[in-house]
């Protein structure tokens, strides 16, 4: 693939993890986003549903609902589908990259992702490689499938504030097109787990209910944030295939035949 440098935009003025590709003399745009911080106003918890709209596309929204991926998806969620304020949400991610490879989708129930990625074995080994920092390996059902994230734009209702959960680059492109609105996919999360935020390089839980979280918008603050280029990342699984037996259920209740 071409040696092509990544675009990345990053909120700083929030504790920073610790990141290879930030550039070190960025010490004096930290300062002075911490300091433009102070001087915003405490949090207010505020809904991001919109009742009126949501109640308006309830025929659309009975059509989405039924989607076998969606389902998947969601399973194990307490989720419904609404339309809700973009300028509301608040944000666990810290960086956008932007890949000039990844086709942007805008779509709030898009179709899903295509998988990209190479495969190679050795014996009972198999490595994938892939310039998608999304795609992962999961169990849908009882069987194991490649996944390149959810194509859905997702919103999390988690101890009384709302945050963004899934759909990052869209919300940034919609709200610098004007965009405040947008359907979505709503969980009422029980856990910073189901929230998604447990990543160790996204903000931590202390971050989000501070007085001064960061928000979806501040994506579009310049004195918030800073922008760089990392090189690109090529993301590696390595899958190995182990056997192994055990007695049928019959059999290890009865004992083995002499």
């Amino acid at each position: 693939m071409p040696n092509i440098d990544i675009p990345v935009r990053e909120l700083i003025a929030w504790p920073l993890d610790d990141y290879t590709y930030r550039p070190k003399t960025s010490h004096v745009a930290i300062a002075q986003a911490k300091a433009a911080l102070a001087t915003r106003q405490p949090y207010r918890a505020a809904a991001a549903l919109l009742q009126h709209e949501t109640d308006a596309n309830q025929a659309a929204f009975a059509v989405q609902a039924s989607r076998a991926d969606l389902l998947d998806e969601m399973q194990g969620l307490d989720w419904s589908l609404g339309i809700v304020d973009l300028t509301k949400l608040l944000a666990f991610q810290r960086r956008l990259s932007f890949h000039p490879n990844h086709r942007l989708q805008l779509e709030a129930f898009g179709a899903p992702k295509p998988i990209a990625c190479d495969t190679t074995q050795s014996g009972r080994s198999f490595t994938i490689t892939t310039t998608d920092p999304n795609l992962h390996l999961r169990i849908v059902g009882q069987q194991p499938q490649l996944h390149t994230g959810s194509p859905f734009f997702e919103v999390a209702e988690y101890r009384g504030r709302w945050f963004l959960r899934d759909g990052y680059h869209r919300a940034y492109a919609m709200l610098r097109a004007g965009i405040t609105q947008s359907a979505a996919v709503i969980i009422r999360a029980r856990s910073l787990a189901e929230l998604g935020a447990t990543q160790p390089w996204f903000f931590s839980e202390d971050v989000l209910f501070s007085s001064h979280p960061p928000h979806v918008t501040d994506f579009l603050d310049d004195a918030l944030n800073i922008e760089y280029t990392r090189p690109p990342l090529i993301k590696t699984l390595h899958v190995t295939i182990e056997e192994s037996y055990k007695l049928a259920s019959s059999q290890a209740a009865q004992g083995e035949p002499s």
